[in-house]
């Protein structure tokens, strides 16, 4: 009977402690967009954008907690690479996809803490530094690229540049980040505006290449995609995504 009478309790004290924190706490819901310098762990970078919606809670005079679903774009360059097709009854011999780019589509959640000090609650405005993590869930990803036919019969290699295709298996679906940045919110009677700068850091590997015997392309070669002394360095290894982001959000309405 004590320790049901102690689980009540507990019951109790915590119901009342969220009751009076939702009271006193401030919830916005607005929107956002965000232009995004995206690179994958090795040289090359593309330039996205996100776009979506924020709800924030303000849990503590110096603290909200933030949630923005949102569209994004991943992704980065990749080295250049071949696909070896000479085991195929074809005139190609080989592939060379030259100077490739990944675009990701995802579906993006960050949930983030924004902190400032007590003393900026009543300024109009307010430096701010977020920490936090996000989950992305990559619905598409095409690479561009120039791609180079290369021959059995000889014929000198034939190059076909921006071709786009789906790459979609090549990587992982479920992404996690952390979250770092700082920013500033500018209060106004009706509404709130907020820039930032963040940079994310995903947590995930993401390479799933279709193939992984794929080899560095090594030299801008006709007759062939190698050169003497270049190493079969594979692209199917570690992969993991990162992002530079300048963010503007505005409040539009609070309850």
């Amino acid at each position: 009977m004590l320790k049901k009478n102690r689980h009540r309790w507990a019951f109790l004290i915590i119901v009342t402690w969220l009751s009076t924190l939702c009271v006193s706490a401030q919830i916005s819901v607005g929107a956002k967009a965000s232009v995004l310098q995206n690179q994958f762990t090795q040289p090359g970078s593309i330039i996205g954008f996100s776009a979506g919606a924020y709800a924030s809670y303000q849990v503590l005079p110096f603290a909200k907690l933030k949630i923005e679903p949102q569209y994004a774009q991943l992704g980065g360059g990749r080295q250049s690479y071949y696909v070896d097709y000479s085991s195929i009854d074809a005139n190609v011999s080989a592939i060379g996809f030259y100077n490739p780019s990944v675009l990701m589509h995802t579906v993006e959640v960050p949930l983030l803490a924004e902190l400032t000090l007590p003393e900026f609650e009543d300024e109009t405005i307010v430096p701010k530094l977020i920490v936090g993590g996000s989950y992305s869930l990559m619905i598409k990803a095409t690479e561009s690229s120039t791609m180079r036919y290369f021959f059995n019969d000889g014929t000198p290699s034939v190059d076909v540049g921006y071709r786009h295709q789906n790459v979609t298996d090549n990587y992982a679906r479920s992404q996690f980040g952390v979250v770092v940045g700082f920013g500033v919110l500018f209060k106004t009677d009706s509404r709130d505006f907020q820039f930032d700068v963040r940079y994310r850091q995903g947590l995930t590997q993401v390479n799933r290449i279709k193939y992984p015997d794929a080899i560095q392309v090594g030299s801008s070669s006709s007759s062939s995609p190698t050169s003497p002394g270049i190493p079969a360095n594979g692209v199917g290894g570690n992969l993991y995504t990162s992002s530079l982001s300048i963010n503007f959000s505005m409040t539009i309405f609070n309850f």
